[in-house]
Parts: C-alpha cells; sequence; structure tokens
C-alpha cells in the first residue's frame, strides 16, 4: 500500500521549485533520515535550509516537520515489521545472496515512490512514435543496449544512438519520432546536450534518472525517477533499472499483441528442425 506521504509528494512534485523538490526527491529516495534526523540536519544532508524542509511539509499538506516524521517513522517500522516475518528468503544465509536481497528492497522502494502515470504516458510516447533513439552513456549505454534491443525486437522502430558515429542523427528523424534518455549520477554532459537539441527539435524527451532534479529532468518532457539515491554505484542502480526496463516492455508488449502488430523479427534465431 503507497503510504500517504509518498502520494501527495509525488502528486506535487511536477509544481515544486527546484529547492523543495530536493527535498521531495530525498524523502522518496531516503525516507530513514526524515524518521531519525531532526529538520535542520536534513536541510544539511540535502544542501537546503531548514526552512525549505519546513515549507516542503507545508506544500504536501503537513502542519510542521514533526507531523511528516511522524508518519514516516510509523512506515518505516511497519516495513521493519514485515521484513522480520518474511520467511520466504529467510533460510538462504549465503553472504553471495545478500546483494540480490538488496536488490529486492531496492525494487520494492522505486515501486512504491515511482509516478505510474508516467510510466504509462512513456508506454504511450513510445507505441505511438515512428523511431525511438534510444541514449545511454557510459555505464548508461549497457540499459539503452537492452531496451533497444528487446524494443527492436516487439516494434521494431529503437535506433541505439553511438555517440561516435550518430553526429547529426537528430536531423534524420521523422518528426513523429521520441527519445529515451538514461542518465545516472555522475550525469554526462553530452547527455544534457543531447536533450537540448531533442527539444529545440519537438522531439518528445523521455528520461530514466536517479533523481528528480538531476540535470536532465530539466529537460525532459517524461521523467522517470528510480527511488535510489544519486550517490549509490551502479551496481544498486542496474538491477533496478533493468527491472523497470522490462516492466516497460511488458506493458508495451500486452498492447501491441492486443492489436496483432508484434513485429516479427525472426533473423537472428535458428528455427527449429534447422540444424
Amino acid at each position: 500500500m503507497v503510504q500517504h506521504y509518498v502520494k501527495v509528494t509525488k502528486e506535487t512534485l511536477p509544481s515544486l521549485t527546484k529547492g523543495l523538490k530536493k527535498v521531495a526527491n530525498q524523502l522518496l529516495v531516503d525516507p530513514m533520515i526524515f524518521a531519525v534526523q531532526p529538520a535542520k540536519r536534513v536541510g544539511e544532508i540535502i544542501g537546503v535550509s531548514e526552512t525549505m524542509v519546513i515549507r516542503f511539509c507545508n506544500q504536501i499538506g503537513y502542519t510542521g516537520f514533526s507531523d511528516l516524521q511522524k508518519e514516516v517513522r510509523h512506515h518505516l517500522l511497519t516495513l521493519n515489521q514485515q521484513d522480520s516475518s518474511d520467511e520466504e528468503l529467510g533460510h538462504i544465509q549465503h553472504d553471495i545472496f545478500s546483494n540480490m536481497k538488496k536488490d529486492l528492497g531496492h525494487i520494492r522502494n522505486s515501486i512504491e515512490g515511482m509516478d505510474v502515470n508516467s510510466l504509462y504516458k512513456a508506454v504511450d510516447l513510445i507505441v505511438k512514435s515512428e523511431k525511438v533513439l534510444i541514449v545511454g552513456y557510459y555505464h548508461s549505454f549497457t540499459f539503452a543496449h537492452w531496451l533497444s534491443f528487446n524494443l527492436n525486437y516487439v516494434l521494431g522502430n529503437a535506433i541505439l544512438y553511438r555517440s561516435e558515429n550518430d553526429a547529426g542523427l537528430l536531423d534524420l528523424l521523422p518528426k513523429n519520432s521520441s527519445i529515451v534518455i538514461f542518465s545516472f549520477f555522475r550525469y554526462a554532459i553530452d547527455t544534457i546536450r543531447l536533450a537540448e537539441e531533442a527539444k529545440e527539435r519537438g522531439l518528445k524527451v523521455i528520461t530514466i534518472t536517479d533523481s528528480w532534479v538531476s540535470p536532465v529532468a530539466e529537460k525532459a518532457d517524461l521523467v522517470i525517477s528510480l527511488s535510489i539515491n544519486e550517490s549509490k554505484t551502479l551496481i544498486n542502480k542496474g538491477p533496478v533499472t533493468i527491472s523497470l526496463i522490462n516492466a516497460i516492455l511488458s506493458e508495451i508488449m500486452k498492447r501491441v499483441e492486443s492489436r496483432g502488430k508484434i513485429q516479427a523479427n525472426q533473423k537472428y534465431y535458428i528455427k527449429d528442425g534447422e540444424s
């Protein structure tokens, strides 16, 4: 069940100032600091004033910081009780699986903190686009490749952006095209420039990122933010990002299968009976 403070934070986010968005993002990513720290310390951790933290609380409907803190504490206590009573994975004690357990927690947190309306809008946009350019620099290239390969299998309309070969590619895209940009801390400046250029050309920009206040988020029409602190490593973000991509692909497949339009792309595979 989505908690009230999560729900109202997500609903209010688009209308917040940049400073208030920093507070909102931190609440969605790491509510623990709101549960255990006073407002002044929360502001120091985020890099804003104590007044900004209290203003944020008022903005999302709370009488003050202590009012929000009380609800966050109750929520986290409930989660801890659920985790301690969950014996499904309790028998797995090997250290090698510890990070897989953490991945499950990150995925659960991202599901709760994600704006589902943005996900559905992103799916709509991708399905309706004549071409979808998919961009990821450095470590984000892995995610871009995974989405583009599978999207081509389903729709056949994806282009994987390769910076060394594709200068000027935006000029060649049909008008009814969109661009999906993966951008994680530390944010590649070329990614931000590409988003700006896409906006100037009238292309719809979807970004999958790790913060509502990441530089590329300001340039995007749709922001899908994972509930993992931007300072966390790619190892933390990888499983959540791939899980999100798979959720998007699954929804796209459901839609195109219902219309009988799934892309028949068999050239990569050996057909049954062939040797």
